[in-house]
């Protein structure tokens, strides 16, 4: 499986963490940018992007970092 980058951000009037939304799910790099361009035009900020591979996530190391 090809690794697949996801795109969070905050809306413009949002500055709670944990309200991110999910902007984007792509597996080319070069959207992101252009996606990230078009939404900060919008007010969209604090952008963090992820990838997945296709494995199960393991919350147990995630709960214990």
């Amino acid at each position: 499986m090809q690794t697949e980058h996801l795109l969070y951000g905050l809306a413009h009037d949002e500055s709670r963490e944990y309200m991110e939304t999910l902007l984007l799910v792509t597996k080319d790099q070069e959207q992101i940018r252009r996606v990230i361009e078009i939404a900060s035009q919008q007010g969209w900020h604090s952008f963090r992007t992820a990838t997945y591979n296709g494995e199960a996530p393991n919350f147990v190391t995630t709960v214990n970092i």
